[in-house]
């Protein structure tokens, strides 16, 4: 067997979305079965690789614990989220991190988990690792909310 595979074998495809259902619930899962869903697969690790989704990569699966790390394309398939206000999404665009006062509001988001960024218009901008969750935000009033990981140029 090669040592990577991209592939639309059903078993992986299956795999791969069991694995969006445990990170992102089973909506997001269901919703991405009825898109074009491809899987890269390493052959001699045994490991899928990444995700596409209609030919575009959606999902990295991280190698230190199997779960997934969006990419921008994914990052507007998940319904996990935080938004943030308009004078902050200028410096996230650039890579910057979420300051907590700048977040406007977090849907199904917790701590250390990989979210979308939006701005207010709903437009992702990026993604992140949330840093603490959503109710120490709500007490603390200054540091990060999330760690930028990806964000648009």
């Amino acid at each position: 067997m090669e040592p990577v595979v991209r592939t639309r074998d059903t078993f992986l495809v299956n795999r791969a979305l069991m694995i969006v259902a445990y990170v992102y619930g089973w909506e997001v899962a269901n919703r991405l079965r009825e898109m074009d869903i491809e899987v890269e697969y390493h052959g001699v690790l045994r490991r899928i690789k990444h995700i596409y989704v209609n030919g575009k990569v959606a999902f990295s699966i991280r190698a230190s614990d199997g779960l997934l790390i969006p990419t921008i394309h994914g990052a507007s398939l998940v319904d996990s989220w935080i938004r943030v206000n308009s004078e902050t999404a200028p410096f996230v665009k650039q890579g910057r991190s979420v300051p907590v006062k700048s977040v406007v509001e977090v849907k199904n988001a917790s701590q250390n988990m990989d979210v979308a960024i939006v701005d207010e218009s709903g437009g992702v901008i990026g993604v992140g690792r949330l840093i603490i969750t959503p109710e120490e935000a709500k007490t603390v009033g200054r540091g990060f909310m999330a760690k930028t990981r990806h964000h648009v140029k």
